[in-house]
C-alpha cells in the first residue's frame, strides 16, 4: 500500500513539471498563442527645417518710401554726390523669396561750379531674397535691371556748356537689413553697385559706375493669411 501511495506522487510530480500542450482534433501539438504587441499611435507630424525656398506660400504686399542718396562717377569731372527720394513696392511670394520695383530720383545743384544741376532717375525691377532672419531682422539681397535717365552739363574744352541727357539701359545689385517694428511697419536700409550711361567730354555716350543708399519706412498693404496653431 505505501509502495503505491509513493509510486502515484512520484507519478504525480513528473506530470506537474512537463509543460502542457494543446492537441487539435488530429493530434498534432500546437504552440500556446503569443500575445502580439499593439500598434504604435502615431506622433506629431515632424515638420521640415523650412519650405522649399522658392515656393510660394501667398503673397505680402508691401510699400516703402525714403531717402536716396547716389554718388555717380561722372566720366567727365570726377564724382558726384546727390540726394533724394526712392519709392518701391515689395511682394514677397514666401518667407525667403520675393519681386521688387524700385524707382528713385537724386539731384544735385550747382554742378561742379556751374550753374546747372544734375539728375539721375532710375526705375528697376528684379527678384529679393532673404537668407538670413532671426527675430524682427532679416538681411536681403536683390539683382535689379531697367532703366535710368541721367541728365547734366557736359563740359567741354573749346566749347560752350552743354547739357545733355541719356536714357539708357541701367543695373544694379546690393543687398541690406530690415528691421520689423510692428506687423504693419518696418524699417529698410541698404546699398546697392549701380551702372549708368552719361557723356564723356568727347560727347559719347559711356558707362559710369554709381553707388547709392536708401533708408525707407515700409509699410504693409497686404498679407497672406496666417496659420493659426
Amino acid at each position: 500500500m505505501n509502495r503505491c501511495l509513493v509510486v502515484v506522487g512520484i507519478a504525480c510530480v513528473l506530470l506537474r513539471s512537463v509543460p502542457l500542450h494543446a492537441q487539435t482534433p488530429s493530434g498534432e501539438e500546437t504552440a500556446a498563442p503569443v500575445a502580439r504587441n499593439k500598434p504604435r499611435e502615431p506622433g506629431p507630424p515632424i515638420h521640415a527645417a523650412h519650405s522649399p525656398f522658392f515656393a510660394p506660400t501667398g503673397l505680402d504686399l508691401r510699400t516703402c518710401v525714403g531717402y536716396a542718396f547716389t554718388n555717380s562717377g561722372m566720366l567727365h569731372a570726377g564724382r558726384l554726390n546727390l540726394s533724394g527720394v526712392d519709392a518701391k513696392v515689395l511682394s514677397d511670394l514666401s518667407p525667403f523669396f520675393g519681386v521688387v520695383a524700385d524707382s528713385s530720383y537724386v539731384r544735385a545743384a550747382n554742378t561742379f561750379g556751374t550753374y546747372g544741376h544734375a539728375d539721375v532717375l532710375s526705375y528697376l525691377a528684379g527678384p529679393v531674397l532673404y537668407p538670413v532672419a532671426h527675430g524682427r531682422v532679416r538681411m536681403y539681397v536683390h539683382g535689379l535691371a531697367g532703366g535710368a535717365r541721367v541728365a547734366g552739363p557736359i563740359p567741354s574744352s573749346g566749347s560752350p556748356l552743354l547739357r545733355g541727357y541719356v536714357n539708357k539701359f541701367s543695373w544694379a545689385v546690393g543687398g541690406g537689413v530690415e528691421y520689423r517694428i510692428s506687423p504693419l511697419v518696418a524699417l529698410r536700409t541698404g546699398g546697392d553697385y549701380q551702372h549708368t550711361y552719361f557723356y564723356n567730354p568727347n560727347l559719347q555716350i559711356r558707362g559710369q559706375n554709381d553707388f547709392r543708399a536708401v533708408c525707407s519706412i515700409v509699410f504693409s498693404v497686404w498679407q497672406r493669411p496666417r496659420r493659426r496653431y
